[in-house]
């Protein structure tokens, strides 16, 4: 198992570089998308891609856990409610427009972006190695973290969907 989801996993990492690919070329041949230097383009493609990453590196980790320690999953249950908001705040405050002409976004980013996905892939090579030390108090916290990252990543991108889905429908100027 924990082989197929490294193969999965690096299989929808290359599906995100070619997205990101195909968002540079977009800003490169588009002169109309004039983003500032935090802002960046970014499809819609990439955007319901990302969480599968947090789904394939916390999904099997949550359920070996959950199978050993099943009143864990009160715990994800509140750290699903905390990603939750959590994506919902990050959704609102890195939204800046649709361009449904190039199915894509215009988002603020910030270096929390790339943290977040710097923490799912450590927290993936630490639990496959076992690396994590052993105790309930520890591996219950750890249990909640791992309901935050699934729930953030897919609350965030639903909603830029729905703002997505907003702007579109909105005649423009």
């Amino acid at each position: 198992m924990e082989q197929a989801s490294n193969i999965v996993l690096v299989l929808i990492l290359a599906l995100l570089v070619r997205e990101l690919r195909v968002g540079r070329e977009v800003v490169r041949s588009d002169p109309s998308l004039d983003l500032r230097s935090n802002e960046r383009f970014r499809t819609l493609r990439m955007q319901l891609l990302e969480p599968l990453v947090a789904f394939v590196v916390v999904g099997a980790l949550l359920a070996a856990d959950l199978q050993h320690h099943p009143v864990h999953l009160v715990l994800v249950l509140v750290g699903g409610a905390l990603g939750y908001a959590f994506g919902a705040y990050r959704a609102r405050t890195t939204y800046v427009a649709a361009v449904p002409r190039h199915r894509g976004l215009v988002l603020r980013y910030t270096v929390e972006s790339f943290v977040a996905l710097g923490v799912l892939v450590v927290i993936k090579v630490v639990a496959e190695q076992d690396l994590l030390p052993d105790g309930d108090v520890f591996r219950a916290v750890i249990a909640a973290m791992l309901g935050i990252l699934v729930v953030e990543s897919f609350a965030r991108v639903l909603k830029l969907l729905r703002y997505y889905q907003r702007d579109r429908a909105t005649p423009q100027g």
